[in-house]
């Protein structure tokens, strides 16, 4: 079992205590063209996300309440993690340049202790990540999503629908190239042609 993602037992145990802060434990991990498990958590940086807690719902699903959102990506990630800090430019720069497209950026830490909390606290007021960074300091929802292994950070774009259109898991060295063409790909921006000299 990988650090940070609890055991089936200590889900079930959270789940039955109801632990859950809004997110019901299941076995399975979240895949490509599958439903995004739903989430509702505390928000880290309520100042400047504008809210104090989110749900997959309010942005994604049936009757999402943003009317505006048309992909929400969701990134995981933990304050301690080198890859998941290299990445938060690129998110950060994502949520200001498609924000106004339809693009919903969540972060979602899964630091559970204060120490670790607190230094993911100050990592996004750092970055000025203006995008709703979310705790998930029981790891239920990250194990829902990344089951019981895997790289972190792990990037989910989710359409408007509530499916799961792309995964990325791990931080590689295309990851600007990559997250950037997913989330123009799912807002419907076509690409320049670049021509070579």
């Amino acid at each position: 079992m990988r650090p940070g993602i609890l055991g089936a037992r200590a889900l079930a145990l959270l789940a039955g205590l109801g632990l859950a802060g809004g997110v019901s434990a299941g076995p399975e991990e979240a895949v490509v063209g599958g439903p995004a498990p739903g989430f509702s958590l505390r928000v880290l940086n309520p100042e400047a996300a504008g809210v104090s807690w989110l749900s997959l719902q309010s942005l994604a699903g049936e009757e999402p309440e943003d009317p505006d959102a048309r992909v929400v990506l969701v990134s995981f990630f933990a304050s301690w993690c080198a890859p998941c800090k290299k990445e938060l430019p690129l998110l950060v720069e994502l949520d200001t340049r498609y924000r106004s497209l339809g693009l919903r950026v969540v972060g979602i830490s899964i630091d559970k202790e204060e120490p670790g909390i607190a230094a993911a606290r100050k990592l996004v007021a750092d970055h000025h990540a203006a995008y709703p960074v979310l705790l998930d300091r029981f790891n239920l929802l990250a194990r829902r999503y990344l089951g019981d292994q895997a790289p972190l950070p792990s990037v989910f774009l989710i359409g408007r629908d509530g499916t799961i259109l792309a995964v990325e898991r791990g931080y590689t060295k295309d990851a600007n190239g990559f997250l950037r063409g997913k989330v123009e790909a799912a807002l419907g921006i076509k690409r320049a042609a670049v021509k070579t000299p």
